[in-house]
């Protein structure tokens, strides 16, 4: 074996030894995982606290929108509620609200004045549980259509854009009577 044999081994065993760059290397590979999950912690966040603030609108509009003295006045305080949209999810667009008086009678659920046509029907039984016949009430839905921070990598992983939806029903009037 030639001296430049021995030289070119020994060169070989000592940079198979040589372990600088790995923890560069181990960071480059773990990284992406780490912030893949970093990612999807902070939209299931935002995504919670979206719903959490939409359920709570809801409620509490009904209640005002409850609390009005008469059709024209709640149907006022409706549209002043739909022009405030913007205040209720600060940097968010494209929020839906509608709000409509209600009565049960004979069992039907007829919608009267306010931004809803019709009930869905989640509303719809909803507000069957919650008036009795005769009664007046009012419906609050608001909607928002949310989209993940990085869509184009949570849609490979079944997380898409999605819609939250929040309605609450309230009692006005108990048999035409505060």
């Amino acid at each position: 074996m030639t001296r430049l044999d021995r030289f070119r081994r020994r060169r070989a065993r000592q940079m198979l030894r040589d372990e600088s760059g790995m923890a560069a290397v181990e960071f480059g590979l773990i990284s992406i995982v780490l912030f893949t999950m970093l990612a999807a912690a902070v939209d299931l966040g935002q995504a919670l606290v979206i719903r959490r603030d939409i359920t709570r609108f809801t409620t509490e509009a009904a209640m005002v929108l409850a609390a009005a003295s008469d059709e024209t006045q709640a149907a006022i305080t409706g549209q002043q509620i739909n022009a405030k949209a913007a205040n209720i999810l600060p940097g968010k667009t494209g929020i839906e609200i509608g709000s409509t008086t209600i009565t049960r009678k004979n069992d039907v659920i007829l919608v009267r004045a306010g931004t809803m046509t019709y009930l869905p029907a989640d509303v719809n039984a909803s507000a069957m549980a919650t008036l009795a016949n005769n009664d007046d009430g009012v419906v609050v839905r608001a909607s928002y259509r949310h989209e993940p921070i990085i869509l184009g990598f949570a849609e490979r992983f079944g997380l898409s854009t999605r819609t939250f939806t929040a309605a609450t029903v309230a009692l006005r009037l108990r048999n035409g009577q505060y």
